[in-house]
């Protein structure tokens, strides 16, 4: 769940729910083990929204469209996000990630090197 307030209700009810079975089908029945892996980083990423306002923009003068949308999974991003260094995703110009039909188009890699450059550009600027 992206809302953190959610997501912990999410867990205390499987919690909940282990607890539950267990009581009504003996202990053991059900063996309930959360562990975090990846976390929302709207948290960490808020505060420093200037990140996004400038990829925004260094995408417009590249010509690409910026779509802001949360994402969900593991990303390298989230990782780092938390370890202090606020780390908002940015388009790769792959598509089909993680099957069969992945790809990225070489012209899509020299865009997105075009728009890294550009956020480089911008973030001297200031």
């Amino acid at each position: 769940d992206f809302d953190e307030k959610k997501f912990a209700e999410k867990k205390e009810f499987i919690t909940r729910v282990a607890a539950y079975l267990n009581e009504r089908y003996g202990k053991g029945t059900v063996e309930l083990e959360l562990k975090e892996s990846y976390r929302n980083m709207k948290a960490i990423i808020e505060p420093h929204i200037y990140l996004i306002d400038i990829a925004k923009a260094a995408m417009e003068e590249t010509g690409i469209e910026p779509i802001v949308t949360p994402i969900r999974g593991g990303t390298d991003g989230a990782r780092l996000s938390y370890m202090g260094l606020p780390c908002p995703n940015l388009c790769t110009g792959g598509h089909n990630f993680h099957g069969k039909y992945e790809f990225i188009p070489v012209q899509s890699m020299e865009k997105v090197v075009e728009l890294l450059l550009k956020i480089v550009e911008k973030f001297a600027e200031r």
